[in-house]
């Protein structure tokens, strides 16, 4: 039998569980149930409640996914997907050998709110539809403007102008570019940045169609080899070497901001987190002139919904209706932060700091370019740019040549690392809680061997089958980013006070919006009681009676540690201490060792 089949049939068994987790989608006491997987757990507390208040008529399930197209791979393998599906980074080209497992978008109206120029990115070539983007960051070439004028140089803005400006600070000791090159992104974007009116031509979208569909895996020579020779001539002018292969994003925005640097490849989200905007002005990758230069783009959350959507006509709808609101700008207010996040909708006006003076323009006429982001775009990219900088490939033909002899050649099947043999849902069941969380957090306690743990059920990524994993599917079993390991004492006392401080918190990471974000409670049971405004802690319970107020507990408390921290804080626990353990490689070395996971316990009663 197939690993896939066999997933199917662990899935299926465990779907008809009685009690606890019987259901995971559909209809669950007369009411829609929607799932929806987000890629990021600090989505929640701000997408999640949109949703919520949006449609009240909806039970959503929440879960944290790993933020991977291999991730949903797994989840397709296993017939689990969500109802919706959401990424940041993504290609088409990963999705396309399980693409009809998604509803397809393009009769739906949804497709009616994007401009082609931005929709053929996500048209493959059969004419389908997938996936839509919410919206993108912005990264482009960052000037230190206030440097330039210092040194009696204008500006940039075209690439004659760029050369001469490079050669000029170059002639007063200043460096004129730098970027951090160790980072697949960083050479992926450049080198797609620079030619991205290439790559926009009738040649470039018809070749990229092409590799997003699955219909080829090599470069097309007529597109590709002048992007290359502009790579080139990219590095000839700003002088760049080996030694730009050196430094991380901290060293190198440090360097900009003291003026040892002018121009720096960036994202106005970090020109505002290492405090630069004042003095910078964010410029397009240049063109021969400004009118044919071009902003590079990546989606920072995109949406797909599972097939099962189509399989009534009201159930469509509903999942639909969702996703119409998921692309609106008002849920676009609530993925972005601040300014300067560009809707791929029509209509939908930016509101442009400035450090984008430049860009309306450029916007108004969609040049916008979305960056080709497939697994292999990454790491060849990488790979071959960085060979362009130490010499290993002093031409375009040879880079054109050493790309190209590295598309396609994927991964060999990776052996399977372990087996699970029992099955959880993730359903949330009022009368005992989230079977799949349970067991999770059950083994994190007993692998960090303290008496007692609490952890958030979204940090578990839904459904766990039994059957073989491989090493890297044993992480898919939980949030794919990195969560703080608290460890600390606290009184039965304090624990009431930390516990009520989590379920009143609201609007932070790690807040509670419904049942499926309640937190999960290891080594003890919870009475809960909902309330016009939230939950209510009613009573805590270790063995056969209440927890007890006095004694004190060895605990650990899974979350933000920022946010978890001043919860402990406000309950009286200031002496509390980092782990150092990494929540999801305890999870996947436990089973991979051979262990199993721990059963799951009734640790809530809701009501």
């Amino acid at each position: 039998m197939g690993k896939g089949r066999s997933f199917l049939l662990a899935l299926a068994a465990l779907l008809l569980l009685s009690g606890c987790g019987g259901h995971t989608a559909g209809q669950r006491d007369g009411r829609e149930t929607v799932t929806v997987a987000l890629w990021s757990d600090q989505l929640t507390a701000g997408y999640g409640q949109y949703l919520r208040q949006a449609f009240p008529e909806v039970d959503f399930v929440f879960y944290t996914a790993t933020n991977s197209s291999d991730f949903y791979r797994f989840k397709e393998r296993q017939g689990d997907l969500p109802d919706i599906l959401t990424l940041r980074r993504f290609s088409l080209n990963d999705v396309a050998d399980w693409k009809d497992s998604l509803a397809d978008l393009s009769d739906s109206g949804l497709t009616a709110a994007f401009p082609q120029s931005y929709l053929r990115s996500y048209t493959y070539s059969d004419g389908t539809v997938n996936w839509l983007p919410v919206c993108g960051e912005i990264d482009s070439i960052l000037v230190n403007k206030t440097l330039l004028e210092e040194n009696g140089i204008g500006v940039p803005r075209s690439c004659e102008e760029f050369a001469e400006a490079c050669s000029a600070l170059r002639q007063r000791g200043i460096r004129p570019f730098r970027s951090n090159f160790a980072a697949d992104y960083t050479c992926m974007e450049i080198l797609q940045g620079l030619s991205a009116s290439r790559l926009s031509s009738q040649e470039g979208r018809e070749w990229r169609q092409l590799y997003e569909s699955g219909r080829t895996d090599r470069l097309s020579e007529e597109v590709w080899l002048p992007v290359f020779q502009r790579m080139r001539d990219f590095i000839d002018d700003t002088g760049l070497d080996a030694s730009a292969l050196e430094g991380d994003t901290a060293a190198i925005f440090a360097e900009y901001r003291n003026g040892e640097t002018a121009m720096i490849r960036a994202t106005c989200g970090e020109a505002g987190f290492y405090g630069v905007e004042e003095d910078s002005v964010m410029m397009p990758y240049y063109g021969d002139s400004l009118e044919d230069s071009w902003y590079l783009s990546y989606p920072a959350f995109q949406v797909a919904a599972s097939a099962r959507a189509e399989e009534s006509p009201e159930r469509e709808k509903l999942i639909f209706d969702i996703m119409a609101a998921m692309l609106s700008s008002e849920g676009m207010g609530h993925i972005a932060e601040g300014k300067d996040m560009i809707a791929y909708s029509k209509g939908a006006e930016p509101d442009l700091s400035p450090l984008l003076e430049e860009m309306r323009p450029l916007l108004e006429e969609n040049r916008l370019y979305i960056r080709l982001a497939s697994s292999e775009m990454f790491s060849v990219s990488r790979e071959v740019v960085q060979g362009m900088l130490s010499g290993k490939y002093p031409d375009a033909r040879s880079a054109f040549d050493a790309f190209n002899a590295a598309m396609g050649a994927g991964d060999p099947p990776s052996p399977a690392a372990a087996r699970i043999e029992t099955g959880y849902a993730y359903a949330f069941r009022p009368e005992c809680g989230s079977p799949a969380a349970s067991a999770v957090m059950n083994t994190l306690r007993e692998e960090l061997g303290t008496e007692l743990l609490v952890g958030q059920s979204v940090n578990v990524a839904g459904n766990i089958a039994a059957g073989e994993y491989t090493r890297e599917e044993l992480e898919f079993l939980t949030m794919g980013e990195s969560v703080d390991i608290l460890l600390c004492d606290m009184s039965g006392q304090q624990m009431y006070d930390y516990l009520s401080g989590v379920l009143a918190a609201s609007g932070r990471r790690g807040s509670v919006i419904n049942d499926s974000s309640l937190y999960v409670s290891s080594g003890f049971a919870m009475k809960i009681r909902r309330t016009a405004s939230g939950y209510a802690l009613e009573k805590l319970y270790a063995g056969d009676g209440e927890l007890d107020r006095k004694r004190t507990y060895s605990v650990a408390v899974l979350g933000n540690g920022t946010v978890h921290g001043d919860l402990l804080a406000a309950a009286g626990v200031t002496d509390y201490r980092p782990s150092g353990a990494v929540y999801k490689q305890l999870i996947a070395e436990r089973l991979a060792s051979g262990g199993q996971l721990a059963g799951p316990e009734d640790y809530i009663t809701l009501y």
